[in-house]
């Protein structure tokens, strides 16, 4: 835990991402995209993934993974259509070396239990599939990542982090799970890890607000960051009453809120921005 506390002490929050890193500049390498396909034993189904290899990509290296996870109602590639430019931003941090080498694997969460299908809706229904990707995730794609990637295996080389829906998810699945993942990132992330309510409904939670911890210290991520807009109208306050609870839990973390913004793509490009500069040991290579 103490390791995890002067880890954190290191990360420069930054309000707002710098505008130029959205854009693609000449000479800069954007990566490879790959989209794949897997055969999802949680759902009895084949399903998407889209991976971004880096510049340098080969078979024969090993690299650090980055899975990213969208928002309800959205898919594997929601997080890099224009505004929220997640490729962008990573790549010109890489460029720039202010990010480390990865391969950023963008799931599409939607794990129906059983494979039942419910139409979108703000629903318990059609949430239990995004409460059941966890088991996807961890009998799925990561077992299929290691066959078909020359990912770095271990927690220190494995990261999630996510929008909204994605927020929560991450934060449950690291948590949940400490020993595959060393860094959590929670930008926006929408209700239900612990009870509490969002818009449309009353949410029992999937943990227990004491629950929301790790409980052998050795594990506790490196990094734990959690964001939200000041003016978001989704969410609301959900991502502080997370911090809160955090804190509550003697669980070390970076909270910050993100002046002015909504549930938006200002909210996912600072979050995103700081969550990518802060992990895989970045920041032990940055002057103090």
């Amino acid at each position: 835990m103490e390791l995890a506390k002067n880890y954190l002490k290191k990360i420069n929050i930054v309000n707002q991402c710098p505008t130029n890193l959205l854009f693609r500049h000449a000479g800069v390498s954007y990566g490879k995209i790959i989209r794949d396909k897997y055969y999802s034993n949680t759902i009895k189904d084949i399903k998407p993934i889209t991976l971004i290899l880096p510049e340098d990509y080969k078979e024969n290296k090993s690299y650090p993974v980055l899975y990213l996870l969208h928002g309800l109602f959205s898919n594997e590639e929601t997080l890099l259509e224009d505004g929220y430019n997640a490729d962008n931003i990573l790549f010109n941090l890489i460029h720039e070396k202010k990010a480390e080498n990865m391969i950023l694997a963008l799931p599409n969460q939607y794990s129906p239990v059983n494979g039942k299908y419910f139409s979108p809706a703000f629903d318990q229904k059609h949430y239990d599939g995004y409460d059941n990707f966890i088991n996807d995730l961890v009998n799925d794609i990561m077992p299929f990542m290691e066959k078909n990637y020359p990912i770095a295996k271990g927690r220190d080389n494995t990261a999630i982090s996510g929008f909204s829906m994605g927020g929560r998810n991450s934060l449950y699945v690291g948590y949940t799970r400490p020993d595959l993942f060393g860094y959590v990132g929670a930008f926006s992330p929408a209700p239900g890890v612990t009870p509490g309510r969002d818009i449309y409904n009353e949410l029992k939670g999937l943990l227990k607000e004491e629950e929301l911890r790790v409980k052998d210290e050795k594990l506790t991520p490196k990094v734990s960051l959690i964001s939200g807009g000041t003016n978001d109208f989704i969410v609301s306050n959900t991502p502080e009453k997370y911090h809160k609870i955090l804190e509550k839990n003697k669980q070390p973390h970076v909270w910050y809120p993100v002046p002015g913004a909504d549930h938006d793509t200002d909210a996912f490009t600072s979050g995103f921005f700081n969550f990518v500069s802060s992990i895989f040991g970045i920041l032990n290579k940055k002057k103090d």
